[in-house]
């Protein structure tokens, strides 16, 4: 009589012991598949949260000095920029005209900064942009804009656009408004593009701004 109530609870045993082990592998499984994902995705990670685009840097611009040397020789210029908004030629030697008479006053002419190398297309531009009346802390930002366009280099050309020399005048023959040697002549170039600046923007910075939304001046 005795064996068979122990054969008896000895499968009690097992089975008992056998569903606590399924139990176990359940709940196992259980907190493996929500913890693999925040929000109950059953093992698939989160998609990444939206950013919103980083706004347009208000610091001042830095242009990086141009190569010696680099500036005398005709390069290419591929990026789709330039000069190119219409401004009547009447503005242009308005702007000419005011230079002209500020020239009349013999006022002291400023140094060149340091880091311009005296002589190069940059030194002339920082003179002419005070002889236009611009405030010297529109250099930067003249700087920036032209180093950008062309390198400072009077010879630089564009040939898909045709735009030309250190400004990118597009096109070219808008500055035959200055003088005749408007292809070689950076100085002829550089007024214009002044001019050019002081009609359509009133700014250099606001010159800078305007190109950095849209691609061009």
């Amino acid at each position: 009589m005795g064996g068979p109530r122990r054969v008896l609870a000895t499968a009690d045993a097992a089975g008992a012991a056998g569903g606590a082990i399924v139990l176990v592998l359940v709940l196992v499984l259980l907190v493996s598949g929500c913890g693999g994902s925040g929000d109950g995705g059953g093992g698939r990670s989160a998609a990444p949260a939206a950013t919103a685009a980083p706004a347009p840097s208000s610091a001042p611009p830095t242009a990086a000095p141009t190569t010696p040397g680099a500036t005398d020789r005709p390069t290419e210029v591929s990026r789709d920029s330039g000069a190119r908004a219409d401004v009547p030629t009447v503005e242009i030697m308005a702007q000419l005209a005011r230079r002209a008479e500020r020239i009349a006053k013999r006022l002291p002419q400023a140094p060149v900064p340091a880091g311009i190398d005296r002589g190069s297309n940059r030194a002339l531009g920082y003179q002419l942009l005070l002889e236009f009346g611009f405030p010297a802390d529109q250099w930067r930002y003249l700087d920036a804009l032209w180093a950008r366009e062309s390198g400072w280099n009077h010879l630089a050309e564009n040939p898909s656009s045709g735009a030309y020399g250190i400004p990118q005048s597009l096109p070219a023959t808008k500055m035959a408004v200055v003088g005749s040697d408007w292809r070689t002549n950076p100085e002829t170039q550089i007024r214009w593009g002044l001019a050019y600046i002081a009609a359509r923007y009133g700014s250099a910075q606001k010159a800078w701004e305007h190109s950095e939304r849209v691609g061009w001046y």
